[in-house]
C-alpha cells in the first residue's frame, strides 16, 4: 500500500527538473520555431508550477512552521511571475529575448535550489507518509486548474480568490494558447496521472 504514496517534494522536484531541462534545451536549440516551442514550455511550466504551490503546498508551511518561509515564498513567486511575463511577452525573433527568458529562468532556478536544499528536507523531516501524499496530490490537483500563463496582478494569497482566479485565468489561457497557435515542447519527465 505505501508504494502507491506521493512524496510531495519529488513532485514538485520534478517540476524544477522539467525547467531545468527545458532551459537546457532552449540554450542548445538553434531553429527559430523549436527555440519558441522550448519558450513556449518553459512559460508555462513556470506559470503552472508557482501558482498550483501556492494554492496547495504553501498553505500547509504554517502547520509546518514554516508561515514566514511562505510568505518569503510568495514574494520571491511575485516576482518570477513578472520576469516570465516579460519573457511572455517578448517575441523569440527579438534579440533582447535570450538575455529576458534567461532571467526569468535563472531566477525560477535559484528559487527552486532553495526550496530543494533548505525547505524540503524540512518538510520530509516533518510530514507523515501520509500527509506528504495528501499534499502531493493536492498539488497535482492544482496543477491541472491554475492558470497556464503568468499573471502577476492576481491574487496570491493562496486562498479562494486566487483559486477563483486561477480557473478563470486557466480557460482563458487554453483560448490564448488555441488561437495564437502556440507550439509546446515535449516535457522529459512526467508526474503520475491522479
Amino acid at each position: 500500500m505505501s508504494s502507491n504514496l506521493l512524496e510531495v517534494t519529488k513532485e514538485i522536484k520534478l517540476d524544477h527538473d522539467n525547467v531545468r531541462d527545458l532551459f537546457d534545451r532552449f540554450k542548445a536549440a538553434t531553429d527559430l520555431k523549436e527555440k519558441a516551442a522550448l519558450a513556449n514550455t518553459l512559460v508555462r511550466e513556470m506559470a503552472i508550477h508557482g501558482d498550483a504551490e501556492e494554492v496547495s503546498v504553501y498553505n500547509d508551511y504554517s502547520v509546518l512552521g514554516l508561515g514566514d518561509t511562505a510568505a518569503h515564498n510568495k514574494e520571491e513567486h511575485a516576482e518570477i511571475k513578472r520576469l516570465v511575463q516579460a519573457a511572455d511577452k517578448t517575441s523569440v525573433d527579438k534579440p533582447e529575448f535570450g538575455a529576458v527568458i534567461e532571467r526569468a529562468v535563472t531566477t525560477f532556478l535559484t528559487h527552486a535550489k532553495e526550496e530543494e536544499d533548505d525547505q524540503h528536507p524540512l518538510m520530509r523531516e516533518k510530514l507523515s507518509p501520509q500527509d506528504s501524499d495528501k499534499l502531493a496530490r493536492a498539488f497535482l490537483k492544482a496543477r491541472k486548474m491554475v492558470p497556464t500563463r503568468p499573471h502577476p496582478a492576481a491574487p496570491q494569497t493562496g486562498g479562494v480568490a486566487q483559486k477563483a482566479a486561477g480557473l478563470q485565468g486557466h480557460i482563458h489561457d487554453k483560448v490564448v494558447e488555441t488561437v495564437t497557435g502556440r507550439d509546446f515542447a515535449p516535457l522529459r519527465f512526467s508526474h503520475p496521472e491522479i
